[in-house]
């Protein structure tokens, strides 16, 4: 198949699908703006550098690949203004898909009703992001998504969720296990954002650890580009990811590619919805200080966990292993276009 990821990159995930997909065998690329984090991509969108024209594309571009590709995976947006690119694939009868990635669907009201640690107000959240999610439905019942925290978004939108999980290329990742050895543990948090990781949770936390003399050395990390932040979580025998959110990101799969135990705010109904050997070590705001002294004071706890890390995520999380998991997908929605 020959498969396009476009037109927006979130975390590397475009571009790391098309990697996927080409590594088991498919003709893929992914067609995106530049990142300032520094994610890679097949095909820069960007028409030039001049100030008025960074935001353009040159649109015969498009109609070239929609002759030559057979499927077309979105993420968050449409191309053209109108979503006219989705009008025109419908017209000639080629397979799209739509994936989410988070806050681009997430209704603040509704996530305040289920989560009690979020407290992001709507400042008109839920216009913008209903009108994303009934654009799309008016276009496909067919939603693609990580992993289960927003069936509450998509359900009453879509009738099919395909939950496929983050992507992570782990041949670049080396894992470097916490050693026994280390008597001064780092603990490593890095927020995209400040309120809605809840580091300020994981802050008290480490002023609190550090007012009992504990040993261990808190590292944040923040405004790196991603190879660069990388290098930093390699180093750390404990990664933080948020506290609020209630599911894992991008960060925690890093973590534990990395071989490192990672400390993230699951919500109660949805860890039951992982998979098998789910490994991430459940914290909130209330309880973050006593799991990070456990970690802290048990160096065979933090060794064992990172083991268990690096195992999950190459089962679960690995760009081979998701791409399989599309191309079922894809296969799926060809057949039925036939």
């Amino acid at each position: 198949m020959k498969i396009l990821q476009l037109p927006t990159e979130i975390a590397g995930q475009s571009y790391l699908t098309a990697k996927g997909l080409r590594e088991i065998g498919h003709d893929a690329m992914n067609a995106a703006r530049p990142n300032h984090f520094g994610y890679p991509c097949d095909y820069n969108l960007r028409f030039s550098n001049l100030p008025l024209l960074k935001k353009m594309f040159n649109p015969l571009s498009f109609f070239k690949w929609a002759n030559e590709f057979d499927i077309f995976h979105y993420h968050k947006s449409p191309l053209f203004p109108y979503g006219l690119d989705i009008k025109y694939l419908k017209a000639i009868n080629k397979p799209f898909f739509i994936e989410f990635w988070g806050s681009d669907v997430r209704i603040n009201k509704l996530e305040r009703e289920r989560n009690p640690y979020f407290r992001e107000p709507d400042n008109n959240n839920s216009k913008k992001q209903i009108k994303r999610l009934e654009y799309w439905s008016s276009q496909t019942d067919e939603v693609i998504f990580s992993d289960n925290s927003f069936d509450i978004f998509l359900k009453p939108y879509f009738k099919k969720i395909h939950i496929v999980r983050q992507r992570i290329d782990t041949s670049v990742f080396m894992p470097s296990y916490p050693s026994f050895e280390t008597k001064i543990p780092k603990v490593l948090h890095a927020p995209s954002r400040n309120v809605g990781k809840g580091s300020v949770f994981v802050e008290n936390a480490i002023a609190s650890l550090k007012a009992k003399k504990l040993p261990f050395e808190y590292i944040r990390i923040q405004g790196l580009t991603n190879s660069e932040a990388i290098k930093a979580y390699a180093e750390a025998d404990i990664i933080v990811d948020q506290l609020i959110l209630g599911a894992h990101g991008i960060f925690a799969c890093e973590g534990m590619a990395l071989g490192k135990p990672v400390v993230c705010y699951i919500h109660d109904s949805l860890i039951s919805t992982y998979p098998d050997g789910f490994p991430i070590v459940n914290a909130n705001p209330d309880t973050i200080e006593s799991v990070l002294e456990e970690l802290i004071l048990s160096p065979q706890k933090r060794h064992d966990i990172g083991k268990q890390s690096r195992i999950y995520v190459e089962k679960v999380h690995d760009i081979k292993v998701v791409a399989k998991r599309l191309e079922k997908i894809y296969l799926d929605k060809l057949q039925k276009n036939i």
